[in-house]
């Protein structure tokens, strides 16, 4: 939306019932218009640059490896800030159908404002790149998503959970990894993703010389919350 290019990685059309993930990059003074998710919690993590989360006239800055948790009917919307290039993934649960129809860009000609609320704190500002680990969960109000940073060494492991009717996504920013699932083995790449449906606990395994970063989200949260 706005001057930002925004892309969908996973969405309904490939079959994703419970998940959304999208891909945006942006210029210093690009904007994401402010916009609502009626009924969806959104989460926007910064991968590389800086924004400001904006909420109307309100700015707060969001720093390389760092989350803002937004729940849903919040207004939000970002500007891209510094002196380089944004580059940020976002998630939506459940998926927020109106999103990829345009309809909640209220940058238009014509659009009307967003219709939603500004609640003092109920934006959440996280760090994650220095977490090995969970940084949403439904203890701090995520209670349809859990999301993790993992920072794994060549050769280290550690299994995926997904509920019987739940999805899961593995992000790979850095390095390489290999799912395997029941001796079938997935290889992905940096900024490639493996999508999961139902129960499974695959093994997740580095498959890079160097450290390997993954973003794992759940939905709903695995009971083990590891």
């Amino acid at each position: 939306m706005g001057k930002v290019d925004s892309r969908r990685i996973l969405h309904p059309d490939m079959g994703a019932k419970r998940i959304t993930l999208n891909w945006a990059v942006s210029e210093p003074g690009h904007e994401f218009p402010q916009h609502v998710h009626d009924y969806s919690d959104d989460t926007f993590l910064v991968l590389q640059g800086q924004v400001d989360v904006r909420q109307g006239n309100s700015r707060k800055p969001l720093l390389t490896g760092q989350a803002a948790f937004v729940p849903s009917k919040q207004i939000h919307g970002t500007i891209t800030t510094g002196t380089g290039t944004a580059i940020l993934i976002s998630f939506q649960c459940p998926p927020d159908l109106a999103l990829y129809t345009g309809a909640r860009d209220s940058s238009q000609p014509g659009a009307a404002p967003p219709k939603g609320v500004i609640t003092p704190g109920a934006v959440q500002l996280l760090q994650f790149a220095d977490k090995n680990g969970f940084f949403t969960n439904p203890q701090m109000g995520s209670k349809c998503v859990a999301a993790a940073h993992r920072k794994l060494q060549p050769g280290e492991r550690f299994v995926a959970e997904s509920a019987g009717d739940g999805e899961e996504f593995l992000f790979v920013w850095k390095g390489a990894i290999i799912v395997d699932w029941k001796g079938i083995r997935h290889k992905a790449g940096e900024r490639e993703t493996v999508f999961i449906q139902g129960a499974a606990q695959p093994q997740v395994i580095s498959d890079s010389r160097g450290e390997t970063i993954v973003i794992q989200v759940q939905a709903p949260p695995a009971s083990s919350g590891h």
